[in-house]
């Protein structure tokens, strides 16, 4: 480079960066908060601690310096709340003429108002909150010492609510270039330990159901004092009051009085449970009568009685029998607030009620209550359209399409609390061929389904007793046709569906089980290129072909989810996931017969995949997440899967240094074709492999996958983050290649796809890479880079790449949504 560019360079850097400090921002007399830091910090939480602190300095990016307030800056130079209330004046006047316009004529002014009102909300929060730069950036860290006294105050706050009843905090603060470098500097001092705990009730009952329950108390001797733990041991008390009959009970009642044990640090907590100012004691409450109205606002036309419970309707019937499933409380039993909130939460989750509201009468016999459930319905047709862009993480999906949905809603169709649903859809996609990774088609997608759901178990045997120890259960019956329709080829599904769903009372846990899964595919056309292509992905044995081959695909399976509050970000959280999946069984008690006679291929086979994810949050705007997932799928008749079974490995969701579906399997690598489709050869008659980035042009399925991938997350200013991350992996198959049975036919793949103990963890392919997340909250935008540090096509010894030396070694991936 010629040394006037490179000085060119660094003066435009260096001018960059000054511009954006953020000090030629300030007034006269301003300073701007640098770096701040906190030392002196040793046992309590140094994050939490650094949460208390109200003025913090801006972020700055490498070579960009605090981009966060270069923004708002810039919307701050150009925000005039003058000119947005005089344009509110006018907006207000222009649209009251309209209104009153339509009024005299006669028409329907709704629509206005409504306009009116969107609009007036835009201002308002426009001169609350600023124009969207000041929105999306962040306000300049003008140094200000009473912000940093008070936030000294909070932090010392927190030490003491944490045992830290000594400690001390300094500040230090340095200055240069109107540049201040502050420093928080903590002396904690000794931390105070419960020594003794103690309960006062006066009332044997309490102190009995309290003691009962210690093992679950946040209190415990020999633990740091903390007043976090305080708040939740008052919460638990309060709970477990509410739900053993104690319906007034609330934690206003709950004393917590500390005390220095006599010359130590150490404290005495003793928990002390107030008596009612009108009774001697806290009243317990049984429950009596309970009345279910589901009339709404219509007269009551009936009143039927079913398990100790008074059903009264109106115009809409619903059938007792089926609301007893979801009630979980029961006459005769203590009031329990878990319960009431449980069953409230079941009878909305039917989607069958506008509201359900549960009122307790306490006044007519002494220590028992009449519960009245109130309840109106929905609307017993709901019509719901839908026109966007279909933007999707599917691995085949590269490009957007518009898409148009429709559904019908019909509910309570028998009196059972049914729902019948029609749903039809009609979308066109640009998707990546499967033999190339850039060129893509249109494809035209059409069809429909039609669902009918019961709430509650069905089943050929009595059930009550399985729908009342169940939450939320669910019975889906369904019939779907989809058309897809391609230059290449035409393809029809016909599919049927029988599930139960239900969950766990907190709705952690999910459980999916789908008893049958019955499709039938049937390709009316292909054209003869696909038909050649199909073929020559047979020849390396890529099992494309089957998906367009008239055939039955029967399965059973069981999906579980369990989501323990993932991507919390005040303690470390998972979700995992398991499937199970049994093809074909269908076919041991009906037989193949009449498939054979359709001439429809069949398929047998077990899929087994596991997927788990931890989150570490660092701070709020900071986190380290990671996911392990693995899967088996084999054709137990020692035929082929079908191809939808198959796993991937590859693209946006997976290891983003390749392609979508283009990773794999194993070490096998394509070999180098000439112009007539035979092998290309060496000097000395070696086959010559293929790396280069057409080699990845064809999908590549699989019967074992493994993946690990991690990722740090940071916020960089508002609803901009980064994130740097690995991802490692592959797929494999039970079985090598097979060399043609003709020796004269090309070799299109070498050995090496098949999964051995002794080399699979060679056969690992890593990918690194850094993306940017733009976090809407309503919708996640993810642009990730992935570059390829080991490929598992090159020789052992050669798979470990240098960086940036391969063409095809970087990857960019858009995606919808976190990875994981």
């Amino acid at each position: 480079m010629k040394s006037g560019n490179l000085i060119f360079l660094i003066l435009f850097f260096t001018i960059l960066i000054n511009g954006c400090t953020g000090v030629r921002h300030l007034e006269d007399g301003e300073k701007l908060l640098y770096k701040q830091s906190i030392v002196g910090v040793e046992k309590a939480n140094k994050d939490a601690l650094s949460e208390q602190i109200t003025l913090t300095p801006n972020t700055r990016i490498p070579l960009l310096g605090p981009l966060g307030a270069a923004i708002y800056e810039l919307g701050e130079n150009s925000y005039d709340t003058a000119e947005i209330n005089q344009d509110r004046r006018e907006y207000i006047e222009k649209m009251d003429k309209k209104i009153s316009a339509r009024e005299e004529d006669g028409k329907s002014t709704s629509r206005l108002e409504t306009n009116k009102k969107r609009k007036l909300d835009r201002y308002e929060n426009k001169l609350r909150n600023g124009n969207l730069p000041m929105r999306t950036g962040t306000p300049l860290a003008v140094y200000d010492s009473l912000a940093i006294a008070n936030s000294k105050e909070r932090m010392l706050t927190y030490l003491n609510f944490n045992g830290f009843l000594k400690a001390q905090i300094d500040i230090e603060v340095k200055e240069k270039r109107r540049k201040v470098h502050q420093k928080f500097i903590v002396d904690e001092g000794p931390r105070s330990y419960i020594d003794s705990l103690t309960l006062r009730t006066g009332d044997s009952t309490l102190s009995n159901l309290i003691n009962a329950t210690k093992a679950k108390s946040f209190l415990k001797i020999g633990d740091p004092y903390s007043k976090d733990k305080i708040d939740q041991e008052r919460e638990r008390i309060e709970s477990l009051m509410k739900d053993n009959g104690y319906f007034n009970f609330t934690k206003g009642f709950i004393e917590f009085d500390v005390f220095f044990k006599p010359n130590e640090l150490d404290l005495w907590v003793s928990t002390v449970i107030n008596k009612p100012s009108d009774k001697p004691k806290h009243q317990i409450y049984q429950m009596d009568s309970i009345i279910f109205n589901s009339n709404g606002s219509d007269m009551p036309t009936d009143t039927t009685e079913y398990e100790n419970v008074s059903y009264v309707s109106g115009l809409n019937y619903y059938s007792p029998k089926v609301i007893d499933t979801r009630l979980i409380f029961r006459k005769g039993e203590l009031y329990n607030y878990t319960s009431v909130i449980n069953t409230q939460r079941q009878l909305l989750a039917i989607d069958m009620f506008r509201y359900v509201n549960i009122n307790f009468d306490t006044t007519l016999v002494p220590g028992k209550m009449v519960t009245n459930f109130y309840t109106a319905p929905l609307k017993k047709y709901q019509l719901t359209q839908e026109l966007g862009l279909n933007v999707t993480n599917n691995t085949q999906s590269s490009y957007p399409g518009p898409f148009y949905n429709l559904s019908l809603k019909d509910r309570n169709v028998f009196g059972g609390l049914e729902i019948l649903e029609l749903n039809a859809f009609v979308g066109i996609e640009g998707i990546a061929k499967s033999n190339s990774s850039e060129s893509s088609n249109s494809n035209l997608q059409y069809g429909g389904n039609l669902s009918l759901s019961f709430p509650r178990f069905i089943t050929p045997f009595p059930s009550r007793e399985l729908n009342l120890g169940t939450f939320n259960p669910r019975t889906t019956v369904s019939l779907g046709y989809s058309y897809t329709d391609r230059t290449q080829y035409k393809r029809e599904n016909i599919n049927g569906n029988l599930s139960y769903n239900w969950q766990n009372l907190k709705g952690s846990k999910n459980y999916t089980l789908t008893l049958a899964d019955v499709n039938l595919i049937y390709t009316p056309f292909r054209s003869e290129e696909f038909d050649a292509l199909l073929d020559r992905l047979e020849a390396q044995g890529n099992t494309l072909k089957l998906a367009f081959e008239p055939s039955f695909v029967s399965s059973t399976s069981f999906n579980a989810t369990l989501n323990s509050d993932y991507s919390n970000t005040n303690s470390p959280s998972s979700f995992f996931r398991y499937f199970v999946e049994a093809g074909g069984s269908i076919l041991n008690l009906t037989g193949t017969g009449l498939l054979r006679n359709n001439d429809l291929t069949n398929y047998q086979f077990l899929k087994f995949q596991l997927d788990y994810r931890r989150y570490y949050p660092l701070s709020r705007e900071r986190a380290l997440v990671f996911r392990g997932n693995m899967g088996i799928a084999d054709p137990y008749n020692g035929a082929d899967l079908p191809y939808e079974k198959y796993f991937f490995s590859g693209g946006s969701n997976s290891n983003r240094a390749w392609t979508p579906r283009r990773l794999g399997p194993g070490s096998a690598f394509p070999y180098l074709l000439d112009d007539n489709g035979d092998n290309v050869r060496d000097s000395e008659g070696n086959l010559v492999a293929d790396r280069s980035k057409d080699s990845y042009r064809f999908e590549q399925p699989g019967e074992i996958l493994l993946e690990i991938n991690a990722e740090y997350r940071a916020n960089i200013v508002g609803f901009l983050d980064w994130a740097f991350f690995v991802d490692a992996g592959n797929v494999w198959k039970f079985r090598d290649t097979e060399a043609p049975d003709d020796p004269s036919d090309p070799i299109t793949l070498s050995s090496g796809a098949d999964f051995k103990f002794n080399r699979f963890y060679k056969e690992i392919a890593v990918g690194a890479g850094i993306g940017l997340r733009f976090d809407f909250s309503f919708l996640v935008f993810r642009f990730d880079i992935g570059h390829k540090i080991r490929d598992p096509r090159f020789p052992n010894g050669e798979r470990w790449r240098k960086p940036f030396t391969d063409t095809n070694q970087t990857v960019w991936n858009i995606g919808v949504g976190y990875a994981f």
